[in-house]
C-alpha cells in the first residue's frame, strides 16, 4: 500500500502543480464516463494530466481488495491526433476465507509499468454526423506485455446535451510464466455503451454498461478458446469546470455471466467468480 500512496501522492503533487501554474484557464477535455472513451480529442498543442484510481473489491470465499493507480500525461499532437504516456501500479490485498478460497493470502504493491496511448479522430462529433476514432495503446511491465486496440463511437443530442458513447476493445496480453519457462498468450474482446446527460451547469449523469470476455490464446495467431464472460453496470458524476474535471463511477456484476470453457464452479448464481462484484473509478484531469 505505500507504494501505490508514493504514486498517488506523486501524481496529485503534480495535478496540484499544473492547478497553480495554470497562467490562462482552458475548457476541459471533458470525459463524463469513467470506463469509456468518447470520440473527442485534445487541440494541437493542448496538453492535459489525469489520475485515475480504481477500486476493485468483493469476492466469493475471500476478502478482496484491489487498487489501481493511473497517471497520465496527454499531448493533441494535431487537432485529429493525440498521444499519452502514463504509469501503473497497484495495491492488492486477499484473505481467503476458509479451504475452498481460490486464491492463498496476499498483501502487496507493484509497479505495474507504462503505457502509451494513440487516438486518431476520423469524424468530429460536433461537425461530422457521429463521432469515430482509433484507439492503440502498448504496454510494457515487469512479466508482462500488452497491446489493446478501440473503436471509439460518440452521438450527441439535444445541443451535445445527451450523449451516447460505445467502445470495441480488443486486446492481447502477454504472460511471462517463470516457472515454464513461457509465455502464455490471452485475449480480451470488451463491448461498452454508456449514456450521459448534461442536468446542470457542468453536471453530467449517466449510466455505463460493460461487457467483458476472455478468451486463452491470440485471435487470428493461436487456437483462442472463450474462457470467461462478465458484465458490469452502474451510474456515472461528471463535473467540470474551466480549469479541472472530475468523474466517478461505481459498477457492480450483473447476474449475467457466462461460462463458456463450462469449468467447474465458474459461476455461481449468474455472477462470475473469479470476477469482483463491485468497482468504483474516479478520474481527475486537468488541462495545462
Amino acid at each position: 500500500m505505500k507504494l501505490v500512496v508514493e504514486h498517488f501522492t506523486m501524481g496529485m503533487a503534480v495535478l496540484g502543480a499544473a492547478i497553480i501554474g495554470a497562467a490562462t484557464p482552458a475548457r476541459a477535455d471533458e470525459s463524463p464516463f469513467a470506463s469509456i472513451y468518447t470520440a473527442e480529442i485534445l487541440p494541437q498543442g493542448g496538453m492535459e494530466i489525469e489520475q485515475w484510481a480504481t477500486w476493485a473489491s468483493s469476492k466469493p470465499d475471500e476478502q478482496f481488495d484491489e487498487v489501481a493507480g493511473r497517471t497520465e500525461v496527454e499531448y493533441g499532437i494535431t487537432n485529429r491526433f493525440q498521444l499519452a504516456l502514463y504509469a501503473n501500479y497497484s495495491w492488492t490485498k486477499i484473505v481467503p476465507k476458509g479451504p475452498g478460497a481460490p486464491d492463498g493470502p496476499v498483501d502487496t504493491t507493484r509497479f505495474n509499468g507504462f503505457s502509451a496511448e494513440a487516438i486518431y479522430q476520423v469524424l468530429n462529433p460536433y461537425t461530422d454526423p457521429f463521432g469515430f476514432a482509433l484507439y492503440l495503446e502498448p504496454a510494457i511491465g515487469p512479466g508482462e506485455r500488452a497491446l489493446e486496440a478501440k473503436l471509439l463511437f460518440q452521438k450527441n443530442f439535444l445541443d451535445d446535451q445527451l450523449i451516447f458513447a460505445a467502445n470495441v476493445n480488443l486486446e492481447y496480453v502477454w504472460g511471462h510464466d517463470v516457472a515454464a519457462g513461457i509465455w502464455d498468450h490471452e485475449t480480451a474482446l470488451e463491448f461498452y455503451l454508456g449514456v450521459s446527460y448534461r442536468f446542470a451547469p457542468g453536471w453530467f449523469g449517466g449510466v455505463e454498461l460493460l461487457n467483458e470476455n476472455g478468451y486463452s490464446g491470440h485471435f487470428g495467431f493461436d487456437a483462442a478458446h472463450p474462457k470467461s464472460n462478465a458484465f458490469y453496470f452502474g451510474p456515472a458524476f461528471h463535473y467540470a469546470t474551466e480549469t479541472w474535471w472530475a468523474t466517478l463511477a461505481v459498477y457492480e456484476q450483473l447476474p449475467w455471466a457466462g461460462n463458456p470453457a463450462h469449468d467447474p464452479g465458474a459461476v455461481s448464481h449468474g455472477l462470475l467468480v473469479g470476477a469482483e462484484r463491485l468497482r468504483v473509478r474516479f478520474r481527475l484531469g486537468i488541462p495545462v
